[in-house]
């Protein structure tokens, strides 16, 4: 038998969003499962571009070409940062196959890591990976809109959100009638 609080922990961890409407760009949903739209799209474009990188010949390209490709990919991104009205749009698809590409350059920018010609490269490349990590958190935990979609919710003066009723898997025990 699993434990419900751990099924709780995981539903929260792969939706991570309330599961009400004013989140409905935030997630996607596969049958009765909530996925969180961003890190769906990440996770696909990582896991894509490392059986890319496996089972063809990419690896063998230069380092400099490999470093291109990852700036490119990483583009959308960045002019999603900078609210650029295409790119900064709440249709899903485009915001999924953004994520895809940025998970893409991740993958092919640890690579370009990897075969860089010496350690002062490497570390670089690692410190602007990690630059733009802490850039996008940053822009978040500054942005005005962070919970826009809360305050106008009723239930927002409210340390309770309905939105996450279906991440708490209470484990209470029912009382039989005597």
């Amino acid at each position: 038998m699993v434990n419900k609080r751990f099924l709780g922990f995981l539903h929260l961890s792969i939706a991570h969003h309330p599961l009400c409407w004013h989140f409905r760009n935030h997630t996607i949903r596969i049958n009765n499962l909530h996925l969180c739209l961003g890190c769906t799209g990440f996770y696909s474009g990582f896991i894509i571009g490392f059986l890319i990188i496996l089972f063809s010949s990419i690896n063998q390209l230069a380092w400099e070409f490999l470093i291109f490709i990852g700036l490119v990919l990483y583009i959308p991104t960045i002019l999603r940062l900078l609210n650029l009205p295409f790119f900064n749009s709440s249709r899903k698809d485009l915001r999924i196959f953004f994520r895809l590409l940025l998970g893409l350059g991740v993958t092919i920018g640890l690579v370009s890591i990897f075969k860089a010609p010496n350690y002062l490269l490497s570390g670089i490349q690692i410190l602007l990976g990690i630059g733009l990590y802490f850039g996008i958190g940053i822009k978040r935990a500054l942005s005005k809109d962070l919970w826009m979609e809360c305050e106008e919710c009723t239930f927002s003066p409210s340390p309770y959100c309905p939105g996450f009723i279906p991440f708490k898997l209470r484990e209470e025990k029912v009382k039989e009638p005597e």
